[in-house]
C-alpha cells in the first residue's frame, strides 16, 4: 500500500508537536490481523502498523524517550528475527490512526532504539511496503539490517514454508527436530538452526533442550539435521543418531 505524505509537515510550537500526516492508498498493503495469526514472513524487514496497541505498550514506548501524545493509538514498527531473541520489532514512532484512514505519525527518535518482542504487545497489525520514508525511519532499518546478519543458509532456512509447522511461534530459526536412534524412543528436542553444509546436504543446528534418553548428545551441542518432506508435503528435520 502507497503511503502518501501530506502537505502538513512536522513542526514545534512551544511544547505541541504537529506529528507529519499520511494517508493510505490504494493496492499496498501486504496484510492485517492479529499477530499470533500472521506469518512471520509477513512480518519480516516491513514496517507494519500496530492499530489499538494496548495503552500499557505505548506507555513505555513514552518511558523510553518517545513522544506519545494522549489520543494516540497505534505504534510504527519494523520486524526484523533476532536469531536467538526470534521475531522482534523496532520502535519508529508512536502513532495515531484516524475514521478516515490517515494516519499521524509522532516525530521520530533516532537517538534511541526501543525492541518489542514477540507477544509483548496487543493490537491489529497491518504491514506496509512504506516506499517513501525519508530519515530518520530509513536510518533504522539500514541499522538493523546491517546488525542481524545471519549465516545464508539460515536465511534459506526461513524462506521454506514447508517447516513453518515445526517452528517454535515467534522463533522462525528454532525448529523441532526429531531425534533417532537404534534401541531408544524417538524424542522431539528444540534445536536453532546455524548454517547449511551444501556438500553433505545437512543442517548444523544447536540444541536448545537436554534430551530425556541416551542419545549422547546434550543442550549446547552441535547436530547435524537432514530435512525429509513426508505424504502431506511439510518438512520434518530429523537428527539420526549412532
Amino acid at each position: 500500500m502507497r503511503i502518501m505524505k501530506d502537505m502538513l509537515n512536522c513542526i514545534s510550537e512551544g511544547n505541541k508537536i504537529t506529528p507529519d500526516v499520511w494517508h493510505i492508498g490504494e493496492g499496498r498493503q501486504d496484510m492485517a490481523g492479529s499477530l499470533d495469526r500472521i506469518s512471520f514472513r509477513d512480518l519480516y524487514q516491513k514496517y507494519i502498523l500496530v492499530k489499538d496497541i494496548d495503552r500499557r505498550t505505548l506507555l513505555t514506548i513514552k518511558a523510553g524517550g518517545f513522544h506519545v501524545r494522549e489520543d494516540d493509538n497505534a505504534a510504527l514498527l519494523y520486524g526484523y528475527i533476532d536469531h536467538e531473541a526470534g521475531l522482534s520489532f523496532e520502535v519508529v514512532s508512536a502513532a495515531c490512526i484516524f475514521p478516515d484512514g490517515a494516519v499521524a505519525l509522532e516525530p521520530a527518535n533516532p537517538q534511541t532504539s526501543m525492541k518489542l518482542r514477540y507477544g509483548s504487545f496487543s493490537g491489529e497489525v497491518q504491514s506496509y511496503s512504506f516506499e517513501d520514508f525519508e530519515d530518520p525511519f530509513l536510518l533504522k532499518q539500514e541499522i538493523i539490517g546491517s546488525g542481524y546478519k545471519v549465516d545464508p543458509g539460515v536465511e534459506q532456512l526461513r524462506g521454506m514454508k514447508e517447516l513453518d509447522d515445526s517452528r517454535a511461534p515467534g522463533y522462525p530459526d528454532d525448529i523441532l527436530v526429531y531425534f533417532i536412534r537404534v534401541g531408544l524412543r524417538n524424542e522431539g528436542i528444540w534445536c536453532r538452526s546455524e548454517g547449511v553444509d551444501m556438500e553433505s546436504r545437512t543442517v548444523r543446528m544447536k540444541m536448545l533442550n537436554e534430551p530425556m534418553g541416551g542419545f549422547g548428545k546434550h543442550i549446547g551441542d552441535m547436530v547435524d539435521v537432514r530435512l525429509y518432506t513426508i505424504n502431506d508435503g511439510s518438512v520434518k528435520a530429523v537428527a539420526v543418531l549412532e
